[in-house]
């Protein structure tokens, strides 16, 4: 019943913060005659950058047309995002390019600061073309692109409900393309997570980081993941149990949050990880037993303590099963395809340790 109550408080704070992908059925011909205009507003050099579909060409049109005004700058890439949304409807690789094109340019600081409002329009409507199936159908590797770039452009908006949202909808597109492009799918899970562990982030939308932390728990145990990124698995799980034991996020689902704590203890304890990151279980284990003393999550839970006792002693059904997960065969099909969206490191390193006093 907790998980049920976790799931709806992300959907609906999903619908808040992407409105345009909750109503989009009500909003229909109305949204259709919008995007179809949206092509046709772009100053002539720009509409012809978009055109050609050289994300190079587009950004040098905005540098241009802007003449450095960062606001002008801000307004043109919603107008481009627009028209991405646009060319999407009949190519949707073109759509996911010009899309990323727009990113790149409310990525700089000073755009986000003086237009707040048209920086989140951009990120908001790159990730309704991240998530739509067809973007990871026709084009995986530059969904996958845009969805990284995105959670990083929210990372720096200073709207940490937007950033945990996109975090979000990111970590679950990168579930979707597991199979065939893990290395893709760490990647995002790990902006992802370098997002949402911040406290700003998971104390604002404590059900989105759990949600995030889930997903990314799954993604770690995969078999490919644990096969070419084993440094990866270790940073994102540590991150992982921050999120979990954060007594904000652990009260909107100590369920969910325990789950977190068992996966993420059983990724890190494999001969995969611990061959490269010897000190995880070290260090995962001192996260996990201060979170099993933290008066918190004790209050929140009052199987806290025990359940993750268990967890460290291995006595876990769920640190069992996902202990079975992560040590499973590598499918032939999971180490074919190991191409890396192109991402930039967040001002914060993802395996920057915290020490969160227990309450």
């Amino acid at each position: 019943m907790k998980k049920s109550i976790c799931v709806a408080a992300v959907a609906v704070t999903l619908a808040a913060v992407f409105p345009a992908t909750a109503q989009q059925s009500q909003q229909g011909q109305g949204q259709q005659t919008q995007q179809g205009n949206a092509l046709a507003a772009l100053p002539p050099a720009l509409r012809a950058a978009v055109q050609s579909g050289n994300p190079q060409a587009i950004s040098q049109a905005i540098t241009t047309l802007s003449s450095g005004n960062t606001t002008q700058s801000a307004n043109l890439a919603a107008q481009v995002v627009r028209a991405a949304e646009q060319i999407f409807s009949t190519n949707p690789k073109g759509g996911i390019e010009v899309a990323q094109a727009a990113l790149n340019t409310v990525r700089n600081t000073p755009v986000q600061q003086s237009a707040p409002q048209q920086t989140q329009e951009v990120i908001t409507t790159a990730t309704r073309l991240f998530i739509r199936p067809e973007a990871l159908r026709v084009a995986p590797e530059q969904t996958a692109a845009l969805a990284a770039s995105a959670v990083q452009a929210s990372a720096t908006t200073n709207n940490p409900t937007l950033a945990a949202a996109t975090a979000s909808q990111a970590v679950s597109t990168a579930e979707k393309i597991l199979a065939t492009n893990p290395a893709a799918a760490v990647q995002i899970a790990s902006v992802a997570m370098q997002t949402v562990k911040e406290n700003t982030v998971s104390n604002s939308a404590p059900q989105q980081a759990l949600q995030t932390a889930t997903t990314a728990a799954r993604i770690v145990l995969a078999p490919s993941v644990q096969a070419i990124a084993p440094q990866q698995v270790a940073s994102i799980s540590a991150a992982a149990v921050q999120v979990a034991s954060n007594p904000t996020v652990y009260q909107s689902s100590p369920n969910a949050a325990i789950s977190v704590m068992a996966q993420s203890y059983a990724a890190v304890s494999t001969q995969a990880v611990t061959a490269v990151a010897p000190s995880a279980v070290a260090a995962m284990t001192q996260q996990l037993n201060q979170a099993a003393t933290t008066t918190t999550l004790n209050q929140a839970n009052p199987t806290n303590g025990t359940q993750i006792n268990e967890i460290l002693n291995k006595q876990s059904e769920e640190y069992r099963q996902a202990t079975a997960t992560a040590t499973a065969p590598v499918t032939q099909q999971a180490t074919q395809t190991t191409t890396q969206p192109t991402v930039q490191t967040l001002p914060t390193e993802l395996d920057r340790t915290k020490t969160t006093s227990p309450s």
